[in-house]
């Protein structure tokens, strides 16, 4: 006789979803877990099929899971072996060459209008300092000859690297206050000049050099030498003169000026005597001072008084009129060989003023509008021939610039001007239009 059933329970989930599956006799499938059994009478065999069903993702899920112990030992190698892989690594690429700190530095032009960089680099051994002077093209950072190693012993004389650009181009380099270089630009090698030094001048440097530097911003191309007798001169290598540092001022003097007829303009701040020295004030000037070949120059140091002055108008032929406000010594300009002074526009007094270089078509200066020390510089391009401002910056306007700039320097170029924020931190190269050409500031983050 056939089993009766009246409800269908399945032996998987324990749900009375279930119903006869087409095509197998006895066949039964759960509606709810998709388990499927097979029922037959009490004497028959009794057999349970269940099958499990699940989406793809969770077939991929657990097939994946098969490859677990390989992907663990892999993770576990690579971490033993990253060490000794890193450290390979490192020893298979070479270090970055560590030169010392930056002493001193220039920029120069070539006559194709490349530029290239000088650098001065300094390390400190114990009681030695050891110098790299290496010269790179600024485009590409590439070496140029092979760095120049020096040396010297550390003692209470020690004096910092000086780079110079002189009047016709070259670069001079004095190390230690007692070795002199000029940069051969053709090689980019520097060349030591201590023995034609002493051979130009043996009369009075035949004893030897106790020191070189240079001299101050009015003597341009000049070296102040002192002898190992102490003996002080100074030299001006272009026109390979030297002179006691007690007469040049009364040898500039007596050159006959008159004589002369060829001219340079140039650009100064006229320091004004208006009784307070502390704030330095000056009005800017340009001016035309004669000159002549084969001779040294020798910048005037130029000073105004106020015309209402009672010497002044006590007085009144001693002085030339510059405006109606400011005068000034007629014998100071003779003995300097200066022919016209003439205040540039806009007249206005400015404070700390400097000149900082020239070239053939422009001037930079640098003042302030105020007395205050820390507030309102500026940097300015001047055109040469007008003495008009081409462009205009405030310090703050130019953060590569660092210390308010208070000890900023520049050496001109052909076609710009190199800017240091003091001689051992290099800021920008500036065309003469005042367009950043390279910005030589750490940069920031």
């Amino acid at each position: 006789m056939a089993v009766q059933i009246t409800t269908l329970v399945c032996p998987q989930c324990g749900s009375g979803r279930c119903t006869k599956a087409a095509g197998t006799p006895n066949l039964f499938a759960c509606s709810a877990c998709g388990t499927e059994f097979v029922l037959s009478d009490s004497n028959a065999p009794k057999e349970m099929r269940v099958i499990h069903s699940m989406d793809a993702g969770q077939f991929n899920s657990l097939k994946s899971l098969k490859y677990l112990p390989l992907g663990l030992g892999v993770v576990v190698a690579l971490a033993v072996a990253a060490p000794l892989v890193l450290s390979m690594l490192r020893a298979a690429v070479p270090a970055a060459v560590d030169h010392g700190q930056l002493q001193a530095s220039t920029v120069y032009e070539t006559a194709n209008g490349q530029f290239n960089v000088v650098r001065v680099l300094e390390k400190t051994e114990g009681r030695s300092d050891d110098y790299q002077i290496l010269v790179n093209s600024l485009d590409n950072g590439k070496k140029l000859a092979e760095p120049l190693a020096l040396s010297y012993q550390r003692t209470t004389l020690s004096q910092n690297p000086q780079l110079a650009h002189f009047s016709d181009g070259s670069i001079f380099l004095i190390m230690n206050a007692q070795k002199l270089f000029r940069l051969d630009q053709s090689s980019a090698r520097f060349m030591p000049l201590d023995d034609e030094l002493v051979n130009r001048h043996a009369s009075q440097l035949g004893t030897g050099i106790s020191s070189i530097e240079l001299a101050g911003s009015d003597k341009p191309d000049a070296l102040i030498v002192t002898s190992n007798r102490g003996e002080r001169f100074y030299v001006y290598w272009l026109t390979q003169q030297i002179l006691p540092l007690a007469r040049l001022y009364e040898d500039f003097r007596q050159r006959p000026f008159a004589s002369y007829t060829e001219t340079l303009q140039s650009y100064a701040f006229a320091t004004l005597d208006v009784g307070s020295a502390a704030s330095s004030p000056g009005l800017l000037v340009r001016y035309t001072q004669k000159v002549r070949a084969g001779e040294y120059p020798k910048r005037p140091e130029l000073s105004m008084q106020s015309s209402q002055e009672e010497q002044v108008k006590a007085l009144s032929g001693d002085y030339q009129r510059i405006t109606a406000d400011w005068v000034v010594m007629d014998k100071m300009l003779r003995e300097s060989g200066v022919t016209e002074l003439r205040l540039v526009e806009p007249v206005q007094k400015r404070y700390r003023g400097v000149v900082l270089a020239q070239n053939a078509q422009r001037v930079l200066i640098v003042f302030n509008t105020t007395p205050v020390t820390d507030q309102g510089r500026v940097l300015q391009l001047l055109d040469l021939a007008t003495g008009q401002p081409v462009w205009s910056r405030t310090l703050e306007q130019l953060p590569q610039i660092t210390g308010n700039g208070s000890y900023l320097s520049a050496d001109g170029l052909p076609s710009g001007f190199y800017l240091r924020s003091d001689e051992r931190t290099p800021s920008l190269l500036i065309d003469n239009q005042g367009q950043i050409l390279h910005d030589f500031s750490p940069k920031r983050g």
